[in-house]
């Protein structure tokens, strides 16, 4: 990763210092530390008690890998039919809530791969074979 991991993580992201564990270096919570702790006054830290034993499976792990986010729905609906338009409009609302929606729909929020397939499934369920195709996409660190 070229960026600082700290650049972009969500405020108060927990971090671990077990610089035993054999996942170590792959690690969000361990690479944010090493990154960006030492400027840091108080920071959140992953209790090392519920870590006892160092092994090749933790709990708290999380990849550095990116994922390809969506953003904006401004033009989803734009292929289905009159006729259907409220029952999937609805249900695309009802599987994120309304306050959420429309901050997906300002591209506030991304919108995680497995809730694009959820979204394609809704369009599916309702007989929309057209692509459902999002504003932009862009690569990520789903924290």
């Amino acid at each position: 990763m070229t960026t600082k991991i700290s650049s972009c993580r969500p405020a108060n992201y927990g971090v671990c210092f077990r610089n035993d564990c054999p996942l170590a270096n792959s690690c969000l919570r361990q690479l944010h530390a090493q990154d960006s702790c030492e400027n840091e006054r108080f920071i959140n830290v992953v209790n090392p008690y519920l870590v006892k034993k160092v092994t090749s499976k933790c709990d708290f792990y999380r990849p550095n890998t990116l994922v390809r986010a969506a953003y904006g729905i401004r033009h989803i609906f734009d292929a289905v039919p009159h006729s259907k338009y409220n029952s999937v409009f609805h249900s695309v609302i009802g599987l994120f809530g309304k306050s959420t929606y429309y901050r997906i729909y300002h591209k506030e929020r991304p919108i995680w791969p497995k809730e694009q397939e959820q979204i394609r499934r809704i369009f599916a369920n309702y007989g929309i074979n057209e692509p459902v195709v999002f504003e932009e996409y862009r690569d990520i660190i789903d924290w």
